[in-house]
């Protein structure tokens, strides 16, 4: 049998199911937090190599973590709705960038610079990151239903994913960011990955009688 142990049930089939448009969303967003943060932080540790230097790497220990995570959870619960419920922790936790940023004053921290600069970047940014990065994973599970076809469907998504974080890349550094206040572009992040979040709860409610179908 080239079926996986757990096939896609009927109300994952919802039409607002679309795998390759969920990791384009939650890569998109991923990068726009990335651009946005050494802006963030910059009143804090300014804008220097070490700035960007941190903001990359904690931006990648975080989404490195959520693909640890996010494949221990495609294995354990694979499922829309769960996928539906990290993308809501991922619009709460982006929002939360904004409440530590109210917390910490300018030139409040008396730490050394490198310990200040990891220390902010991490306190701000570390956990959307690292929910945004379970979403690839779980995604990856719930689109493979045959495994003949598994590399090919894993390649698609993840090439989608990649373009997602493109097209984040070059519309905050060319369009957002010039355009907008950063705190408003945290908002518009928050809200897209809430509205994404409720989508996908629809895609994998069950309605009345698709279980026994």
């Amino acid at each position: 049998m080239s079926e996986l142990a757990h096939p896609l049930t009927a109300p994952e089939r919802h039409w607002l199911w679309r795998p390759h448009l969920t990791v384009f969303v939650s890569s998109m967003c991923i990068m726009i937090l990335e651009l946005a943060a050494g802006r963030i932080i910059a009143p804090y540790v300014g804008s220097s190599l070490y700035t960007w230097t941190s903001v990359i790497g904690v931006v990648l220990a975080g989404v490195s973590l959520g693909n640890y995570l996010g494949g221990r959870l495609a294995d354990q619960r694979p499922s829309v709705r769960i996928l539906s419920a990290v993308f809501v922790l991922a619009a709460l936790a982006s929002l939360l960038v904004l409440g530590v940023d109210q917390l910490l004053a300018p030139g409040g921290l008396r730490w050394p610079l490198l310990l200040r600069v990891f220390g902010v970047m991490t306190a701000m940014f570390l956990l959307p990151c690292t929910v945004l990065g379970c979403v690839s994973p779980l995604v990856a599970r719930l689109a493979v239903r045959q495994l003949a076809h598994a590399g090919r469907i894993v390649g698609s998504i993840y090439a989608v994913s990649t373009l997602g974080s493109i097209v984040g890349t070059v519309g905050t550094g060319f369009w957002l960011i010039p355009t907008l206040r950063v705190d408003l572009i945290i908002v518009a992040v928050t809200a897209l990955l809430l509205v994404w979040g409720l989508a996908l709860w629809v895609a994998g409610a069950t309605r009345s009688g698709e279980g026994a179908a």
